[in-house]
């Protein structure tokens, strides 16, 4: 399943540069300036490396997710014809809980974190792609009650260091104004990993 989703994500993102690369050759120059920026995004989908094997039924779309976001963007170098910008990013995410029930077992997780990231931007002109790889500090959190046993739900809270990995696109509507889509892989020490694909808006200052 995840296989799937690996070429789906990078058939958006070769369009998306194909995109990207005809704007550029019509265009002369880019105008593109280092500075800070910062970001809010809300996702569109987020979902669960859930494998669901054995569950009666299996919910691995986590509810209301999304992150926020600051970075900031080096001066542009010219590289093979094409202008780009590095930087780091610092990223808060949280996603909502998704829940597996087996015959005797229902299980629910979610996760949150921290991240720090570099960032690679090529620049076309009003558009960008961007590509970012890092570390992320996580919470995952899950709560499973066993209707076989007395006592409740049993919760789990752990903590720890984990790689981060996303990639981008950014369309200017004005100097400041950008309107983004991103692609995240999350990981979660419960399921494996989160694939959250998000829309937002970012402002440069």
């Amino acid at each position: 399943m995840f296989k799937a989703k690996s070429i789906f994500f990078a058939s958006i993102a070769s369009l998306l540069l194909g995109t990207a690369t005809t704007s550029a050759m019509a265009a002369d120059t880019t105008t593109t300036e280092a500075g800070a920026y910062a970001g809010l995004n809300i996702a569109a989908q987020a979902k669960y490396d859930h494998d669901c094997l054995g569950s009666v039924s299996c919910d691995n779309k986590a509810s209301s997710s999304g992150k926020i976001y600051a970075g900031y963007m080096g001066v542009p170098s010219l590289f093979e014809g094409v202008n780009v910008s590095q930087g780091v990013e610092l990223m808060y995410y949280k996603v909502g809980s998704a829940t597996e029930t087996f015959s005797s077992l229902r299980r629910s997780t979610s996760t949150k974190g921290l991240g720090a990231s570099y960032v690679l931007q090529a620049n076309f002109n009003d558009f960008s792609v961007n590509g970012r790889l890092g570390v992320a500090y996580t919470d995952d959190k899950s709560s499973s009650t066993n209707y076989l046993l007395l006592g409740g739900a049993v919760e789990s809270d752990q903590h720890r260091f984990a790689p981060l990995v996303g990639v981008g696109a950014r369309y200017s509507l004005t100097k400041n104004i950008s309107l983004n889509a991103d692609y995240d892989r999350l990981q979660s020490d419960h399921t494996g990993a989160v694939n959250m694909f998000s829309l937002g808006v970012g402002y440069k200052f």
